[in-house]
Order: C-alpha cells, then structure tokens, then sequence
C-alpha cells in the first residue's frame, strides 16, 4: 500500500490510537483500512439483507415445479437441492470470471460484476411485481452473488496489501465483515414486515454501488504510491493459467481447496438440520390451531380464518407477530384500544403490532404464519451469530493471529462443529441445533474466514483472484453439492437428524486432519517468503 508520509493530522492520531487496540496498524495505513473496512461492512449489510429475504422466500414456499408437474418436497430440501443447482451455475461463473480476469485490470474488473448484480436485483424487484415466483430462482442468484463479490473484495484486499500488512490487518478489515453481518441481521429483522421482502432487494442494490465507490478510493490511493501501483493496478491479475488449472498444480491450493469443501459440506449439514427442526417445530405450533371447519373454507370477516385485512372482532383467534421477541403470540383478541391489540396469552400488550396480524386457519394464513415465524426467527438466529462474531472479531481475532498465529486459528472452527455435533447426536431439538450452530457460525465468520483470507497473502497474484475465485464460489458450492447427496440418502434412508449430526462427526474430524496438512505447507511457503522474519509468526 502507497505511503502518504509519516506526518498525521490530530484526526488520524486520534483514530489511529483507535485502531491500535484491536491490531497494529501503522499511520500510513489508518485510510485505507477505514475505508477497506467499512466497504465490507456495507458489502455483509446488503448480504444480509438479501439474505433474510432468502429465507422465507424458499423456505415458507415449499415445493418444487418441474414441467408444471409439482414435487411433493418440504423447504429445507428444496433449499439443499438448489445449493446443488448453485455449484453447476459456478462453474459457468467461475469461467467467465477468469475471462474477464484475464483481460480487465482490477477497477474494471470490480466495476463489470457489481453493476452486473446491481442490476439483477432491480430486475427481481419488477419479476416480484408481475407475480413471478423467485423462491428457488432467487436462492440459486444470492448463492451466486454472495461468493462472487465477496471473494472479489478479498482478491482486491490481497493485491492492496502485502502478506505482512494482511496478517495485521485484515482482522480489522474483518471487524467490518463482521459488523455489517450483523447490522444487516438486525435491520431486515425490523423492516420486512413494513417495507417488504422487494423493497428490500433495490435497498441492497444502492449498497453495492456505494461499495464500487469506496473500491475506486482506495484503488486511487494505491495508484498514487511509489510502489509501481499503477502498474500492478492496470495488469489484468487472471494470468494464463484458468483457476482450476492452477489450483490442480499447487498442493498448497488444492489443500485450501479441499478445506473449503469440507468446511461448507460440514456446514451445510448442520443448516438443514436446523432447517429442518425449525419447519418441523413451526408446523407442529401451527398445526394444533387448524380450523374446525371444511379445509380451505374462507371464514367471515372478524372470525377465525378471515382473510388478514378484514376487520377484527373481539374473540377472533390470532397469531401476533412480535418481531421485538422473534416468536408469535398466539392467544384470542380480547379488545381494540386503538394501535395496540389486547392479546390473551399472558396478558401482553404488543403496541402497533396490528401489521403483523396472520390468520393461520386458511392455506393463505397457514403460509403467512410460518413465513413469519421462520423470517423473525432466522432474523434473531443471524443477529446472534453475528453479535457474538463481532465480539470474537473484536477482541480475539487479532490477539490469536499474533500470539498464536493463523495456523493454530484455523484448528478452532472444527474443534467447535465437533463438539456441537456431539452435543446434538445425543440431543436433537431446536434449542440445541440453535446454541450449536451460533457457535459454529459466529466463529466460522470471525476467526475462521479471517484466518482463511491470510492464507491467500503468501501466493502469486493469479492464485489471489483466478484461482481464489473458484475456490470460493465452485469449491464452496461444490461442499453444498455434497451436503445436498447427503439429503437424498437420509430422505431415502429415513434418516434422523441424529444421523445427519453423526455424519458431521465423521466429517470434522477428516477437516482436521486436512487442517494439519495445510498447516505444514503454510509453515513451509512462509518461511520461502521474502520478509519471513515478519510472517514466522503466523
């Protein structure tokens, strides 16, 4: 990264001196790392955002149609098998991607993809509004999106920095990562009811096209250093060689590789299992409150059943959305005093609630319940993991990278899916699944893609975007792939979800020893390194 001389103003002092209780951050650096940092943070809010429209989307959809003929599947195995269709659409990503690598210098190369997405999010916003159903078709583009620019940052976060710059301070770039992630969770928690699942898509579009101007600041500053920037900048960074191909030469790679799709097929696991314990809890809440009368009978306004925007009478049975508490109150409405609905289930009061009202008697209800109930659960679920992601990216991630080293940090997360998986083999319900896969998942977006992301520091500039590229988007979904064959066998198997936890046993303990490998190859490239004597340590 360009020097802009040693002297600082009172601002940068000030943030400087900030910035140095997390990492060790030189004050030339203290600019770009802000920026870098908050690029990511707004990058993981959009993420989020698209992310917990996502959810509900395929989830409270159910069913698959194929020829117009309909699948008799739940949303949890809808959902695995479209991470499946996601790694074939990767590799045609994956591809193109190394063709515009190859011929586009960074900016332009950054500039091509984010504009590219930006403008498939307004376009599901028109297909939403003419009807169109995107459950599956906007589950298979997020899983697309989410690696392709998420990976691209990381690839331009690499070029920017040198190894030794990235083993300090990426775990502040990182606090970014983190914090957007969980900003992101805690917004779509409060707006989905209010401004809809759409709305959200164009506000997610705006943060991209922030993200591409923060991207063209620091790639301005880093034109201006002395370093020959502007040189490197203008290459095209894919070389000859496609990802693949370059991957398959490299045994340091293809160990990277071979983490990254055991991690994801690990993790992807434990998503169905929390999937699929939450839809069968919901559906049993709801279950038990079907109406009396002739299926699919629409009730009288003011009754039980009635459609959500008749008016309501005292005594109609309800559930009430509190997305403060991320659950629904079910009771009778005792009274209308003005906004706030008297709801007989302990006696609580939840005021101007009166937009989270769903009648779960009529198929239409039924589906607006769970969607509700699994859109302010998944809301809470990502908020948590991400509020305990900050803190670990806040206070340890750092403090791991310097006195223990990357090597040692990469040993954490499967420790971690060892013992939750454990834990859950013995006992399989919500609450366990929920404890189990915050853990996993904080750590998993914290300690462990820092950590992933400094493994990239000591390789060639076409194996920090070609061969980066295919590991984090086909490798990544290829873990789904396997994860989604794991699906098909326990459904044909009738297997529990006390099996699927024993299979990821069997699973992390092969990821630690591929940690163990990759361990010795990272000890060995960076003591090849020139500077070793400042990497030694990781």
């Amino acid at each position: 990264m360009a020097s802009t001389g040693e002297n600082e103003t009172p601002a940068r002092g000030v943030l400087h001196r900030l910035l140095s209780i997390f990492a060790e951050v030189k004050p030339r650096e203290v600019f770009s790392v802000l920026v870098l940092t908050l690029n990511v943070f707004l990058l993981l809010t959009g993420y989020y955002l698209l992310k917990v429209v996502r959810e509900p989307l395929i989830l409270a959809g159910g069913g698959l149609e194929i020829g117009g003929q309909k699948l008799d599947l739940d949303g949890p195995e809808v959902k695995a098998y479209a991470a499946a269709g996601q790694a074939l659409l990767l590799v045609g990503v994956v591809r193109a991607y190394g063709a515009m690598a190859r011929r586009f210098g960074r900016m332009q190369l950054t500039t091509a993809l984010t504009l590219f997405f930006a403008g498939n999010l307004v376009l599901f916003f028109f297909l939403a509004r003419l009807g169109v159903p995107l459950g599956v078709p906007f589950y298979l583009w997020v899983g697309c999106f989410n690696l392709t620019v998420i990976a691209q940052f990381w690839s331009f976060a690499n070029d920017v920095y040198s190894p030794e710059q990235g083993k300090r301070l990426f775990a502040i770039v990182g606090i970014g990562s983190s914090l957007g992630a969980m900003f992101g969770a805690q917004i779509a928690k409060r707006v989905y009811v209010p401004i809809g699942p759409y709305n959200m898509m164009l506000v997610a579009a705006g943060v991209l096209l922030a993200c591409l101007w923060l991207t063209y600041i620091v790639h301005r500053k880093d034109l201006a250093g002395p370093d020959g920037g502007e040189k490197k900048a203008d290459a095209p960074p894919g070389g000859a060689a496609g990802g693949f191909k370059i991957i398959a030469g490299d045994r340091y790679l293809l160990l990277i590789a071979a983490l990254t799709l055991v991690l994801n097929w690990v993790n992807s696991t434990g998503e169905y299992i929390l999937d699929r314990t939450l839809i069968e809890s919901a559906t049993s809440a709801l279950g038990h409150e079907s109406a009396p009368g002739a299926a699919g009978e629409e009730a009288p306004a003011g009754a039980a059943g009635a459609d959500p925007g008749a008016p309501l009478a005292a005594g109609a049975p309800v559930y009430l959305v509190d997305p403060e508490a991320s659950r629904l109150l079910e009771g009778k409405i005792a009274a209308v005093k003005g906004a706030a609905f008297d709801v007989e289930a302990g006696g609580k009061v939840v005021e101007g609630a009166e937009k989270g009202l769903v009648h779960p008697r009529t198929e239409k209800g039924k589906k607006a319940a769970l969607g509700a109930i699994i859109g302010t659960f998944k809301g809470d679920f990502f908020y948590w993991v991400n509020t305990l992601g900050v803190v670990l990216q806040l206070f340890l991630v750092s403090r791991i990278f310097k006195y223990l080293g990357v090597r040692f940090a990469l040993f954490i997360l499967p420790t971690i899916a060892l013992l939750g998986n454990a834990s859950l083999a013995v006992l399989p319900a919500l609450a366990v699944v929920r404890v189990a896969k915050i853990a996993e998942n904080s750590t998993d977006y914290s300690v462990q893609n820092t950590a992933r992301q400094a493994l990239f520091l000591p390789v060639g500039r076409d194996a920090k975007y070609s061969a980066k590229a295919a590991i984090d988007t086909f490798v990544v979904r290829a873990g789904d792939v396997l994860a989604a064959v794991g699906v098909i066998v326990g459904q044909v198997l009738a297997l529990s979800v006390r099996h699927f936890a024993m299979v990821n046993i069997a699973l992390a303990l092969a990821w630690l020893g591929v940690v163990v490998g990759i361990a010795r190859e990272h000890k060995r490239r960076a003591a090849d390194e020139p500077g070793a004597e400042d990497l030694k340590a990781a």
